[in-house]
């Protein structure tokens, strides 16, 4: 059994919309009912934290319902709707969701917690497929090896108590990560270990990914 957090407090404001993303619609549902379905439907999965603005509560409350979902105020960095989300976590081990990734599939569900079972930090990771460059002022200092880099997707999977601990220690320091792997890379001696992504887990962030 597991917990999973689900960040939907997100403005999105590369996508154009006047509104959050979370609540657009496309093919007959919201992306929010699109991304909750997942877990909704996986029965290992008992608590389902959604992290919202305390404004548009009621607009998720009325698209979906289940006794599992259980909604938390969102804060004003992502890190700080995660560490919210954190302290309602009562299973030992929780998944942390970008809400705006509807096609997670339950392939990558089912690889986390079997990566669970022996180590206690996980993430999706697709490789990159493009060539990365490292500029500064816009100037290319280097080309970094491709065979080496890799896309971090989510969910992300920890045993509740080290994450919860790194980010404890990183919201008491006012440290910035980009996303939670980052926090037990940074905070703790565990290393984080990569279960293999897909490339249609896309997150939903511009406008041409509403099409």
């Amino acid at each position: 059994m597991y917990s999973v957090i689900i960040l939907c407090a997100g403005q999105g404001k590369r996508t154009g919309l006047n509104y959050n993303k979370m609540l657009y619609s496309f093919r007959g549902k919201t992306v929010y009912e699109m991304t909750l379905q997942t877990f909704i439907n996986d029965t290992r999965c008992q608590q389902i934290i959604v992290v919202t603005r305390p404004e548009e509560r009621k607009e998720f409350q009325q698209l979906l319902s289940d006794e599992r979902i259980e909604f938390v105020d969102g804060g004003k960095e992502r890190q700080d709707s995660v560490f919210a989300g954190l302290q309602h976590v009562v299973y030992e081990n929780v998944l942390i969701h970008d809400g705006a990734r509807p096609y997670l599939k339950k392939q990558q569900i089912d690889d986390l917690l079997t990566c669970l079972k022996e180590h206690p930090a996980c993430l999706l990771m697709v490789p990159c497929k493009d060539t990365i460059k490292r500029v500064i002022d816009g100037v290319v200092e280097e080309t970094l090896n491709r065979q080496e880099l890799m896309q971090a997707q989510t969910p992300q999977a920890f045993h509740t108590k080290l994450i919860l601990d790194a980010y404890t220690k990183a919201i008491q320091q006012h440290y910035l990560a980009t996303d939670d792997a980052q926090m037990v890379e940074h905070f703790t001696d565990e290393k984080v270990y990569f279960v293999l992504g897909d490339y249609e887990n896309k997150k939903i962030t511009t406008k041409e990914d509403l099409k």
